[in-house]
């Protein structure tokens, strides 16, 4: 019976995590294709852009819409299914593990504490997936940006490319700083959704349906609480991802510290 539950609580885990996972990267990408730029602007001698409305303007200005705010999407769409799903699946896993090792039934809610470690486990499982798709999505987004360089001209021209280069390896390029961003990230975005959903809960008991509104809440709280904890740390991965050789990584280290 807990190998049954374990299953069907996990594959329901992983169709809602993809659906929200596939919706969510559509809606934010825009605004995580201005975060890129300007991240991968600071880190150059001479940055491109002044200030976010400067990157807006340029970029909407050079590049239209799609081409200049959407570009790159495929590869996060592909990926966002896989890495919602399995942040879900594997914080799902993990609770379920500490139940069984601690003799309780599955559904038990666990400690505070205990499901941070949860987030934190899922954000390190969630990196190895995310890694690929990032750097990839970081290369589109800033390509258009590069002088004097070929632009790439498809997901697969970019996966052929790093391959090319560096090998299989190569798409993994980033993974310490990845896994850094996701297990402490990760762990405050949990951390965040299940103290706001319980702070809504009060004394109601585990019954609690929780109203629709209070689950976006949760969710907002959830967003701004990832976004915030580890940003530096997604600041370096996006310069590791963005760069070309390994002294690129260095002299860029060396003007994000100025």
């Amino acid at each position: 019976m807990p190998e049954e539950s374990i299953l069907n609580d996990s594959l329901r885990e992983i169709v809602v995590g993809s659906v929200s996972g596939a919706i969510g990267k559509i809606i934010e990408f825009p605004f995580d294709t201005v975060k890129v730029r300007l991240q991968y602007s600071r880190s150059l001698s001479s940055p491109i852009f002044t200030s976010t409305l400067d990157c807006i303007t340029k970029t909407y200005k050079n590049e239209g819409i799609y081409k200049g705010f959407w570009r790159g999407i495929p590869s996060p769409m592909i990926g966002a299914s896989l890495e919602a799903s399995s942040l879900f699946f594997s914080y799902k896993i993990a609770q379920d593990l500490i139940n069984i090792s601690q003799g309780n039934r599955i559904n038990t809610e666990l400690p505070f504490g205990q499901r941070l470690l949860c987030g934190c486990f899922s954000g390190i499982t969630t990196s190895f997936i995310l890694t690929p798709v990032e750097l990839i999505k970081c290369q589109l987004q800033v390509d258009n940006l590069k002088v004097g360089q070929a632009n790439y001209t498809s997901l697969g021209h970019v996966i052929k490319t790093i391959l090319k280069q560096e090998g299989a390896r190569g798409l993994w390029k980033g993974q310490t700083t990845t896994m850094v961003r996701e297990a402490g990230g990760t762990a405050a975005w949990f951390g965040c959704y299940e103290y706001t959903l319980d702070r809504f809960k009060g004394d109601r008991g585990p019954d609690y349906e929780y109203r629709a509104h209070e689950l976006l809440v949760a969710g907002a709280m959830a967003g701004i609480g990832y976004n915030a904890s580890l940003f530096p740390a997604d600041t370096v991965k996006n310069v590791i991802q963005t760069s070309e050789t390994q002294n690129d990584i260095l002299g860029r280290g060396h003007v994000l510290l100025l």
